[in-house]
């Protein structure tokens, strides 16, 4: 099928379309310090990848990544977007800073910032979502941008167009906006020129992936015979989940583009690649697993489908393959980050992560006692149904009202044994579980979150009332 080629008029346009001979030539420049590119995909839980058990789609590139790096069984996010990007970007849970969904305060500290003082380029590609204000990203450390979702979402909504896919408008770097046959594919082609122009200068780059697929609306991509045959195809509402499977598709061949240029760059071996997700996948969604199962996604669920997502991470020829089955969040990235790009955090600077470095290294094992999950969205039109705060260990969840819950047994949280009537042995096991939980002592569904330190809106002000689970 013959694709459209795409408009493109970013900084070194077109350069990533003429670089395909550039890689060995280019090996002598490449910095001395690992690259690292972080690709975070959207709405999409472990359940969905054939290396996590599923047998309904085809994720070869990603399966074929766990195959060569370390791959993290018992990964968690938050169960909602904006909770997570806050969360990842500044390495705290998200009782300390998390404000509002759509918004996060600009004085923050970031893995960004991080990446800046260790002599790195940084930018952030993708799905933004985190403040109507284009001044914030550079804020937050980034050099550059090409983001979706900055000042521009409803306005660029309608019977043809998209706010991410077909037909969408992006932000370059705060100059102008670039209309996008598709937004995934010309994203791409930013992030193919800005790693010409850092190997090129001999710079380390840290490259933060927000892949805005799978999320809603699960509409066709430019693989999919619909984007030709049916245009409307294109521009599907959301509640139409046939397409699903060609966007899990198309993320995944994304990931081996990716792959597949940093090798052709000659980089691949000095780069550490991470791949992961958000929070879980759409309710809409089931998928077949290998034992025959049927699971549904969790995305916005206060139980293990809504938190357990994907980490798999490779540097080159220096990981050794293998299965890692402790627990992991979010908040470990940016120490991990800081280890390998050999930059202290600073000690004024609140972190609640664990480095996941040596594991990458072979140096020796990691122990994290625990996961929080304060999942308060706070969605700015409505009162969140599914606000919790819990945490979770090994195999059990301890909630703020006293449920128990043994998630490798019961992951949808069915089955609660309340702590007042819980054995003496369950009660020492979640001990620790209840220290954190208690931290705050006074959480309710939906309390107001940390103070806005900003004078721009949330990115969704403007919607209506509605409930967004």
């Amino acid at each position: 099928m013959k694709k459209t080629p795409l408009l493109y008029t970013g900084i070194g346009a077109m350069g990533a379309l003429m670089a395909t001979s550039c890689g060995n030539s280019q090996k002598q420049k490449q910095a001395s310090k690992p690259n690292i590119v972080f690709f975070f995909a959207d709405d999409i839980g472990a359940e969905c990848f054939g290396c996590y058990g599923n047998n309904d789609f085809k994720t070869p590139n990603i399966d074929s990544l766990s195959r060569q790096g370390v791959m993290y069984t018992n990964m968690n996010a938050q169960p909602l977007s904006s909770p997570s990007r806050t969360q990842v970007l500044t390495g705290q849970y998200n009782d300390r800073n998390y404000v509002a969904f759509g918004y996060m305060n600009d004085d923050e500290n970031t893995f960004a910032h991080l990446a800046r003082q260790a002599g790195y380029s940084t930018a952030i590609v993708g799905k933004w979502q985190l403040g109507r204000s284009r001044e914030m990203i550079n804020k937050l450390g980034f050099d550059e941008w090409f983001c979706s979702q900055v000042t521009v979402y409803k306005e660029s909504r309608d019977a043809t167009h998209t706010d991410r896919y077909a037909n969408s408008i992006w932000d370059n770097n705060g100059r102008h906006f670039e209309y996008s046959q598709y937004g995934p594919d010309q994203m791409q082609e930013y992030a193919f020129d800005y790693i010409d122009r850092q190997v090129e200068a001999g710079k380390p780059f840290m490259l933060y992936y927000t892949e805005p697929l799978v999320h809603t609306p699960h509409v066709s991509t430019p693989d999919c015979d619909e984007w030709d045959l049916d245009y409307g195809s294109r521009f599907t509402a959301g509640q139409d989940t046939s397409f699903f499977r060609c966007m899990v598709k198309y993320m995944d061949k994304q990931v081996g583009d990716m792959v597949r240029y940093l090798k052709k760059k000659g980089i691949w071996d000095n780069t550490i690649f991470i791949f992961s997700s958000d929070n879980g996948t759409s309710t809409r969604i089931v998928t077949r697993m290998e034992n025959g199962s049927l699971e549904r996604g969790g995305k916005g669920e206060a139980n293990y489908f809504g938190t357990h997502v994907p980490m798999i991470i490779t540097w080159g020829d220096k990981t050794t393959a293998r299965k890692v089955d402790h627990l992991a969040d979010l908040t470990d990235i940016m120490p991990t980050m800081a280890d390998a790009m050999g930059v202290k955090i600073p000690s004024d600077w609140v972190t609640d992560g664990t480095s996941l470095y040596p594991e990458l290294t072979g140096q020796g094992s990691v122990e994290k006692d625990l996961v929080l999950i304060h999942f308060n969205p706070l969605w700015p039109t409505t009162p969140s149904p599914k606000a919790s705060r819990y945490a979770m260990n090994d195999s059990l969840a301890y909630f703020w009202d006293g449920r128990i819950y043994n998630y490798r047994t019961d992951p949808r949280f069915q089955n609660a044994v309340k702590y007042d009537e819980a054995p003496a042995e369950t009660k020492e096991a979640v001990k620790k579980l209840k220290e954190r939980v208690d931290e705050m002592k006074d959480f309710y569904p939906d309390k107001p979150g940390a103070p806005r330190r900003g004078h721009y809106k949330t990115f969704y002000d403007w919607a209506a009332p509605q409930n967004p689970f």
